[in-house]
């Protein structure tokens, strides 16, 4: 059986904060980091990522997007989540030999067990 493996602090105003054996923040389906007065921010492996909604929630409601550790405007997240799960929803078959352009470049895909010729 796989699953995933956490380090919980649990800070003495009643915060916490999750880790991955690393050290670094990481949660998966959680935030990695609450605080008592509602601050939420969402890591996978050290890095503020969320495709499910906002990175970041402050106690004040403002929020923040990111993926990967880049921030985005919420239209422009709505935009990459749905680029992502467009490519993860598609067998590595069905894309092979494909081009794509990501920020400009250029790539072709191929599967992650072979290489290239």
């Amino acid at each position: 059986m796989n699953y995933e493996e956490y380090i919980v602090k649990v800070y003495e105003d009643g915060g916490t904060s999750w880790h991955n054996k690393e050290g670094k923040f990481h949660r998966l389906n959680g935030s990695a980091v609450e605080h008592i007065d509602g601050y939420k921010a969402y890591w996978i492996n050290g890095k503020l990522h969320n495709l499910e909604g906002p990175a970041i929630i402050y106690p004040n409601g403002e929020v923040e997007y990111c993926i990967e550790d880049i921030f985005y405007t919420k239209e422009s997240w709505k935009k990459e989540v749905q680029r992502i799960k467009f490519f993860i929803k598609f067998s590595t078959k069905s894309l092979e030999n494909q081009e794509v352009v990501i920020n400009g470049i250029k790539y072709k895909l191929v599967p992650a067990d072979c290489e290239e010729k």
